[in-house]
């Protein structure tokens, strides 16, 4: 797949949404800076570097402007069709005076502006900085524009869930090659790296993860490999993805050393079932909270020995995915979103016990016909 092509079609359609929004919420612009907003709207590749910040300045009426250091100057004509790129020299600060010209030129000096205050976003610029901006447009109202970034963001193109589907495919494959390659005696880093390699030999870009086996240790969930080796009787749970052209992956498998015991497979079993009972829920129209209550519920039905309700410590059972590995929504109780046709969403009910960490994340797309699994790695114990 190529950022250059499908998607870099759909700025122009992603630009008329965000501005029909704006004028419902009654904002004069959007002002983004470094990271996923900025790329989601322009292409423009950028990673975060306090010294060379992006800005980019979307108004509802009037062109765009994209501003950036001086040294990504043929990257921002290479990558993205913004008509109005302005550069800057000075590193480490906001190119104040660039930002004002800009705000000043599309007479927004009194205007409401719209910024990543909110929502899991960040200004990603130093508050001094942001603090300066305001200071210098006394007249200008700044508001969290997140609600409205995510009403886009939620909403996946065509385009965006291949992405996010070749993904899951590139990871559901190299759980297979490195589960089916492994044997005893590995340390938890040679598996993981092992992983990495399947991953991006197979397409996929910037892979990522988390590692935990051997008993005492079902239950940390977030940590990365040690140089722990496997022995007979260890489960390997492993949980990563990758990404194709900014979209990512996230979900996690798990294999024993020596075969799985009758416990074990009767544990996965189970919880697989609620994962996938959350699956069927996922549909247009059936609020999160809806989901999250379900398995919440059925996990703390559970009837054998738990160790740690792994989606309890979470406070939610799935969140949104995209350019981002976790974006809105949360599959909490508490969060008000409710399912709509194009939303890529991962479901991820877990338990740790004292023979393994028991956790089948599963990544889903809402369509109009219901949900559509995009994991299709096994979700059965693999054999080491």
């Amino acid at each position: 797949m190529n950022n250059l092509g499908s998607l870099r079609r759909e700025y122009p359609h992603r630009i008329e949404r965000a501005r029909s929004l704006m004028h419902a919420q009654e904002l004069d612009a959007l002002l983004l800076f470094t990271g996923p907003n900025l790329v989601y709207f322009t292409g423009m590749p950028c990673s975060r570097s306090g010294s060379r910040p992006f800005v980019y300045l979307l108004p509802r009426q009037g062109e765009p402007v994209l501003i950036v250091h001086a040294g990504r100057r043929d990257e921002a004509r290479r990558f993205t069709d913004v008509g109005d790129v302005r550069t800057y020299t000075r590193l480490s600060h906001l190119p104040l005076e660039t930002v004002l010209s800009a705000i000043e030129g599309l007479g927004l000096q009194k205007g409401c502006i719209g910024a990543e205050l909110g929502g899991e976003m960040v200004l990603d610029l130093p508050f001094a900085d942001f603090v300066a901006l305001q200071d210098a447009l006394p007249d200008a109202c700044f508001v969290d524009g997140s609600p409205l970034l995510w009403q886009l963001r939620m909403i996946k193109s065509e385009a965006e869930i291949a992405r996010v589907a070749r993904a899951c495919e590139i990871t559901s494959q190299a759980y297979a090659q490195t589960y089916t390659s492994l044997r005893a005696g590995l340390s938890e880093a040679e598996i993981q790296n092992l992983m990495f390699s399947n991953m991006m030999a197979l397409g996929g870009s910037s892979p990522w993860g988390f590692i935990t086996s051997g008993t005492g240790n079902y239950d940390m969930v977030s940590k990365g490999p040690s140089s722990r080796c496997v022995e007979p009787g260890d489960m390997v749970w492993m949980d990563g993805g990758c990404t194709v052209d900014g979209y990512w992956s996230d979900f996690d498998r798990s294999a024993v050393v020596g075969g799985a015991s009758s416990a074990q497979k009767a544990v996965q079993r189970e919880v697989h079932e609620i994962t996938h009972q959350g699956v069927a829920m996922m549909r247009p129209g059936v609020p999160v909270a809806e989901i999250a209550a379900h398995c919440n519920e059925a996990i703390r039905a559970l009837k054998f020995p738990v160790t740690s309700d792994i989606s309890g410590r979470a406070a939610r059972v799935g969140h949104g995915l995209g350019m981002v590995v976790t974006e809105l929504p949360s599959l909490s109780e508490e969060d008000p979103t409710v399912l709509e046709a194009g939303m890529i969403v991962t479901i991820e009910p877990g338990v740790a016990t004292d023979d393994g960490t028991f956790h089948m994340e599963e990544n889903v797309l809402i369509t109009a016909d219901g949900p559509q699994v995009l994991t299709t790695a096994q979700w059965e114990l693999w054999t080491i």
